[in-house]
């Protein structure tokens, strides 16, 4: 007797594959195209790292232990992402046939994807606190445009791009957790902890 999800693989990986199709260009993008693309895959986390340094930087704004915070829940999940990598090494587009690579990448595993994580990780740390939260939006939806560039320029497939969401998500919880249990520690008295 087989599984109910044992046929559900196969259906989520035809689905993940059509939607690639529908996004990647089967035939070579206008300059202007690939130009924008390539702009959009990096463009915004190098502006997030930017905003973290800054927020690093000046002690005035009194942000800089969320950064760090941000900082080392993102390298969690960037560590996470090796793990996940080391149980699935899923191909890339390009490296398993199916998409042309509009920009030169290394064939390393494509789920999920580190750029999104590391987006999608410090826009969830940032919504959560309130000094922070219009930035955290704003983190966030940058991230659209890089995840659709990165599919567009072939060395991702949307699943990873869910992934990352996901990834995004886990450090948001954890990071919730932690300040709520910080929070707790801090108003509860010493002695009436156990």
């Amino acid at each position: 007797m087989t599984s109910p999800v044992s046929g559900l693989g196969p259906v989520v990986y035809a689905v993940d594959l059509r939607l690639f199709h529908a996004i990647h260009p089967s035939t070579p993008p206008s300059p202007a195209m690939l130009h924008l693309a390539r702009g959009l895959a990096d463009g915004p986390l190098i502006l997030t790292a930017a905003l973290l340094g800054a927020m690093l930087m000046f002690p005035r704004w009194s942000m800089r232990s969320i950064a760090l915070k941000t900082v080392g829940i993102a390298a969690a999940a960037l560590l996470l992402n090796l793990l996940i990598g080391a149980v699935w090494d899923r191909a890339r587009p390009f490296v398993a046939g199916v998409g042309q690579a509009w920009v030169s990448h290394a064939a390393t595993g494509s789920f999920p994807s580190d750029h999104l994580t590391v987006q999608w990780v410090v826009a969830g740390m940032l919504l959560l606190d309130r000094r922070t939260r219009a930035w955290g939006i704003g983190i966030a939806l940058l991230g659209l445009p890089m995840a659709w560039a990165r599919i567009y320029l072939g060395v991702h497939y949307p699943g990873d791009m869910l992934g990352a969401l996901a990834m995004g998500g886990l450090a948001m919880l954890s990071g919730w957790l932690g300040f709520r249990r910080s929070t707790t520690s801090a108003i509860v008295p010493a002695s009436s902890r156990t």
